[in-house]
């Protein structure tokens, strides 16, 4: 028999066990797994909830898989598409074209960017265009340069099977985003 109060022991069952931390009581599932080298199984806990003496908290916590996990920059990409002027894609070129020159100024920002997922850009050769020109001109049209909108550049959009999620939103980041009026999309 064990040494925690009834109102603990009555939500303990066959494969779990108890765990007191302070004055706070845990409740976990508990399987054992053989493993090479070792002389016996060794104990598997996962986490069920805190136990009350009204029932069980259980976590809130979920699992997802990270056999697929992505990793992207988002911050500063999602400023420069939403603070994108519809008159840098009128120009003497046509709109595709003026398209993958703003994708152009994201990959020369940030390599690693959620709008380069999945896209094969022609190069700035078959576009006929110059990068150094377009991104003056952005910045011109905007009102904003680039080195301005850096600090997001730490912002990441984390792919898996389950969900898309951003990474922390720090205050500085923040008051970016306010500043030039860029909502931060949930994803």
């Amino acid at each position: 028999m064990s040494n925690y109060p009834d109102w603990v022991n009555k939500y303990k069952e066959r494969g779990t066990s108890v765990k007191k931390v302070g004055s706070e009581y845990y409740l976990y599932r508990t399987t054992s797994k053989r493993v090479p080298g070792k002389k016996y199984p060794q104990p598997i806990q996962e986490y069920i909830g805190k136990i009350t003496r009204e029932g069980v908290i259980r976590t809130k916590v979920r699992k997802i898989s990270t056999d697929r996990v992505k990793v992207y920059e988002y911050g500063l990409s999602h400023a420069l598409e939403t603070l994108l002027p519809e008159k840098f894609l009128v120009n003497s070129h046509d709109k595709e074209t003026m398209h993958f020159a703003f994708l152009h100024i994201v990959k020369w920002v940030s390599p690693k960017s959620y709008l380069l997922r999945d896209i094969e850009l022609p190069t700035i050769e078959q576009l006929h265009i110059s990068l150094n020109t377009q991104i003056k001109r952005y910045e011109r049209l905007t009102g904003i340069t680039i080195e301005e909108l850096k600090p997001l550049s730490e912002l990441y959009l984390v792919e898996t099977r389950e969900c898309d999620m951003l990474s922390e939103v720090t205050s500085e980041m923040r008051e970016i985003f306010t500043r030039l009026g860029v909502g931060i999309n949930a994803v």
